[in-house]
C-alpha cells in the first residue's frame, strides 16, 4: 500500500512533469522559428550578390519569434503560479489574424487550406492577450496536425468567430481530420494524453486552463463529416465607461480563402 508521504512525493512528480512538458511545448515553436530564419538569414548574406533586403526581413522575424518565446515565458509563470492573469479588452478578430499570419508557413509546409470566417462587429472578449493566441495556435496545430495522415481529401480548415449565448464570443477550428478514434471527445483535453507518435498531450489541457481562467469553455464535437470542430467562448469584456465596447474596423482584411499548396 503506497504511504502519504509517497502519495505527496508521487503527485509533486506530476505536477513537475506537467509543467516541464509544458514549456517544453510552449517554446519549442517559436525556438524553431528562429533557428530557421537565422538559418534562411545566413544563406541569403551569404548570396551572391547578397540578399540585404530578404535577410533583413528575415531577421526580423527571428526577432518576432524570440519575443514570442520571450511571452509564453511570462505566460507560463503566471499560469502555474497563485497570481490570476491581467484581464484586458481582447479584439478576438485581430489576435486571430496575427497568429494566422504567424502559422503560415507551418499551414503551407503541411498543404492545409484555411478558410476564416471572422464575424464583424463582436465586442471585445476579457482574457489576456498571448495566453489567448497561445490556445489559437494550439487549436491551429491540433488540426493541422490531425490531417497529416489525410490523402482522400482536401486537408481543409475552417476558422471561424461568431456571436455566442449570454454576451460571450465563440471561436471554433474545424478540420477534416481522422476524427477521435476510440477514445472520444472527452480524453482529449487530458494531460499527457496523444494520438501523435511524437506528441505530449499537455496541448489541449493547457488550452482549456486558459480558457476557464476567464471564465469560459473549451470543448471537441465531431463534424457531420470527416474531422473535429474545437470551440471555445469567453465572455466579453466588461470595460470602464470611457472604454467603447465594439471592436474597430479590423487592420487587414483577413476573411475569404486562404490557400496554402
Amino acid at each position: 500500500m503506497m504511504t502519504r508521504a509517497e502519495l505527496a512525493n508521487v503527485t509533486r512528480l506530476t505536477s513537475l512533469a506537467a509543467l516541464t512538458a509544458s514549456i517544453a511545448h510552449e517554446v519549442n515553436q517559436p525556438l524553431a522559428g528562429i533557428i530557421t530564419n537565422a538559418s534562411t538569414c545566413l544563406r541569403m548574406l551569404a548570396a551572391d550578390p547578397p540578399n540585404v533586403e530578404g535577410a533583413r526581413e528575415t531577421a526580423r522575424r527571428a526577432i518576432r519569434d524570440g519575443n514570442r518565446a520571450a511571452d509564453v515565458i511570462t505566460r507560463l509563470r503566471a499560469l502555474f503560479s497563485k497570481r490570476a492573469a491581467a484581464i484586458e479588452p481582447i479584439d478576438l478578430n485581430e489576435a486571430t489574424a496575427e497568429v494566422v499570419a504567424v502559422l503560415s508557413g507551418d499551414l503551407q509546409r503541411n498543404r492545409a487550406i484555411l478558410r476564416t470566417k471572422l464575424a464583424d462587429g463582436l465586442p471585445r472578449v476579457g482574457g489576456n492577450r498571448v495566453q489567448l493566441q497561445q490556445v489559437i495556435m494550439n487549436l491551429l496545430r491540433n488540426a493541422v496536425d490531425a490531417m497529416t495522415d489525410v490523402d482522400d481529401r482536401a486537408r481543409s480548415i475552417l476558422l471561424k468567430t461568431e456571436p455566442d449565448q449570454d454576451g460571450h464570443v465563440r471561436l471554433s477550428v474545424q478540420d477534416a481530420g481522422v476524427g477521435f478514434g476510440p477514445a472520444g471527445p472527452d480524453r482529449i483535453f487530458d494531460a499527457f494524453y496523444t494520438t501523435k507518435s511524437d506528441g505530449m498531450g499537455i496541448g489541449l489541457y493547457v488550452s482549456r486552463s486558459i480558457i476557464e481562467e476567464f471564465n469560459g469553455r473549451l470543448w471537441a464535437q465531431g463534424n457531420d463529416g470527416p474531422g473535429v470542430t474545437l470551440c471555445f467562448s469567453i465572455p466579453k469584456y466588461v470595460p470602464d465607461p470611457a472604454t467603447p465596447d465594439r471592436i474597430g474596423p479590423r487592420r487587414a482584411p483577413v476573411n475569404g480563402v486562404q490557400a496554402y499548396p
